[in-house]
């Protein structure tokens, strides 16, 4: 337990009455851990190693300001914890730190006129857009984990979701935010839609996995609900035929929702099921929108992909994908298997690269794992991300499969430095991939991250350690 956590408790009891307190050793393992793979790893090795010494539940913004300024008095590291649906490691309370689940914080209102809507951090994806979509709006953003990441969560990552293309990430998505900072002092930006008024404060919290303060209301784009959609599906003799329809539709100004090309190993499945070309890589587009616009884009990019070699197929392809594009259980059923592993890597590079990182990914792990999907979901005007999706098994225990899991994810990310891709495209950094961070940004742009951490935060209170901060 750290030194004063029992006073430091007492006074937040004292200043903040609407906060829960949770000290019970179910209460604290609950919120001990999130869902990156070490961490299945060590619930199956046993006593579980790193356990918070509680965990507040404050009601509003006011009450993680009074926290925050306490915790800075006491000494206590605390660290905020949404929907626990992170996968690199970003809540681990390595030291003991005091859990804040931000979830009290609820608060929704729409403004049509600017189009914009504000959603308490505490908010889960899809609560937020069922909210947008009972009154005729959607924010577009529906990452796989849509039902459990919280909005607060989501602006701290960066995160991104499927229908990307159309709509945008959420450093695109979002307008303005209230932050917390860790002396307590609360910032809220500005909501004019754009600004020259010094280096955007928006983009300093957004991707700062919470750092530098922790985000308790989010303000976001939103649009009218779609009047159509439309799902396409095209096979390609080669993956980089594929990639290279994408670049050039995306260059052209067409923006599908949903991009999403299997290469030619991870499309063998939808390959048989469906009866298609054997060996052929799998593409799968949804357009929607405003009805003329969307048959519009459609039209066109279908155009590009048919010159491109793409050979069209039955849209139930595509509409079978989205009624299943929430699943993640074959990574969990390897995770959960004695000695087995897996994760999701997930990196982006120019177009010049992106073939090059995902042969070499590819390549570099075969020797470790027993499956590797390989897919690309996220595309932009001067590059795309790619999937390297590993599963693999040892024939040891649970540590052996821990083991493994380190040796794939720092293959995996070498690999995609050393090609042109990047450290992470969107599940963020926590600390499984902090030690990287160096070879991306360079020692300047580190230099750069710490100082505005010690700015901010020079004890060290907030979630120390995440970023490597």
């Amino acid at each position: 337990m750290q030194k004063n956590t029992i006073p430091f408790f007492e006074k937040v009891n004292e200043q903040c009455p609407q906060t829960e307190i949770l000290t019970q050793p179910e209460e604290r393992l609950i919120y001990s851990h999130g869902c990156y793979p070490r961490e299945y790893k060590w619930m199956l090795q046993g006593t579980y190693p790193y356990l918070t010494d509680g965990v507040l539940r404050p009601a509003d913004t006011e009450e993680i300001s009074r926290i925050l300024k306490l915790a800075v008095r006491y000494h206590i590291g605390v660290t905020p914890y949404g929907g626990g649906s992170g996968i690199v490691g970003g809540t681990i309370p390595y030291d003991g730190q005091i859990m804040i689940d931000t979830k009290r914080i609820r608060h929704f209102s729409i403004n049509p006129v600017n189009g914009t809507a504000v959603g308490g951090c505490g908010l889960s994806g899809a609560e937020f857009e069922n909210m947008l979509n009972e009154r005729g709006y959607t924010c577009g953003q529906y990452p796989q984990s849509f039902q459990s990441a919280c909005l607060g969560g989501m602006a701290a990552t960066r995160a991104v979701g499927t229908f990307s293309t159309k709509y945008g990430k959420m450093d695109d998505m979002v307008t303005s935010l209230e932050v917390v900072l860790p002396d307590g002092d609360i910032l809220s930006t500005h909501k004019a839609p754009k600004r020259s008024t010094g280096p955007e404060l928006n983009q300093l919290f957004l991707g700062s996995e919470g750092v530098y303060g922790i985000v308790t209301s989010v303000e976001m784009r939103i649009f009218p609900v779609a009047e159509k959609r439309i799902f396409k599906a095209y096979t390609f003799a080669a993956t980089e035929e594929g990639l290279d329809s994408i670049r050039r539709f995306i260059q052209k100004g067409l923006h599908p929702a949903v991009v999403r090309l299997y290469d030619e190993v991870e499309a063998r499945g939808k390959i048989s099921q469906y009866g298609l070309e054997k060996g052929f890589a799998l593409l799968i587009l949804v357009f929607e929108g405003i009805d003329e616009m969307t048959e519009l884009e459609e039209r066109l990019t279908d155009e590009i992909c048919r010159a491109g070699g793409g050979r069209p197929k039955t849209s139930q392809i595509a509409e079978d994908w989205f009624a299943t594009r929430f699943s993640t259980k074959k990574m969990l059923d390897y995770d959960a298997v004695k000695g087995g592993t897996a994760d999701a890597i997930e990196v982006a590079a120019p177009w010049d690269s992106i073939a090059a990182v995902w042969k070499e990914m590819r390549s570099a792990l075969a020797p470790y794992c027993e499956v590797i999907d390989c897919h690309f979901s996220h595309v932009y005007h001067t590059g795309a991300s790619v999937y390297v999706i590993f599963h693999a098994k040892t024939n040891g225990d649970d540590k052996a499969g821990e083991q493994r899991y380190l040796d794939c994810l720092r293959i995996a990310v070498e690999t995609s430095l050393k090609y042109g891709g990047n450290v992470s495209h969107h599940h963020g950094v926590g600390t499984a991939k902090a030690e990287f961070l160096p070879l991306e940004h360079g020692a300047a742009g580190v230099k750069v991250m710490k100082a505005i951490k010690d700015a901010l935060d020079p004890d060290g209170i907030l979630n120390k350690g995440v970023l490597g901060l």
